[in-house]
């Protein structure tokens, strides 16, 4: 079989998949991953399917973003990452490496026990609460109202 790089091995699909693709949470805790502000809510000790709205390709990078999060957050449960860290002056943490998640990661793809996850539509935050504000809690920047615009130069606001 012909070895493919990084970029075609995106695209490919393993030889058993059924159509469906499933995301392990192997961890002792329910996982939540946000994907286009979408919480999608995956069950300690489950295999649940990804049942989602996206092509089989994104549906595949989404699961293994979830994977990666799901590894960087049990490797910080490590033993070897209190290791790393027990004698830090000062208190910055060690770093990891991607050969430290490997293992975690491939876990996000053994079978467990089935339940589906549940997804939750995230709340919109309101502009104004991306906002820098000054002591008083005043925003240092103006938001425009929906009726005005900005002439090119960003200079004058002029009404539609």
């Amino acid at each position: 079989m012909k070895k493919l790089n990084n970029m075609q091995n995106n695209n490919v699909l393993p030889d058993d998949f059924d159509g469906v693709f499933r995301f392990t949470n192997f961890s002792d805790e329910e996982f939540i991953g946000v994907w286009d502000k979408v919480a999608y809510k995956f069950p300690a000790h489950k295999t649940s399917p990804m049942i989602m709205n996206f092509s089989p390709a994104e549906i595949q990078n989404i699961r293994k973003k979830f994977a990666r999060e799901l590894a960087v957050r049990e490797f910080y449960k490590t033993e070897k990452f209190k290791a790393m860290n027990t004698h830090v002056p000062g208190g910055t943490p060690a770093l990891y490496t991607d050969a430290d998640l490997v293992t975690l990661t491939q876990r996000c793809l053994e079978p467990l026990p089935v339940e589906r996850a549940t997804a939750e539509v995230m709340p919109r935050q309101k502009l104004e609460d991306f906002n820098s504000k000054d002591e008083e809690g005043n925003p240092l920047t103006v938001p425009l109202d929906k009726k005005n615009s900005l002439i090119k130069d960003g200079s004058t606001v002029i009404k539609d």
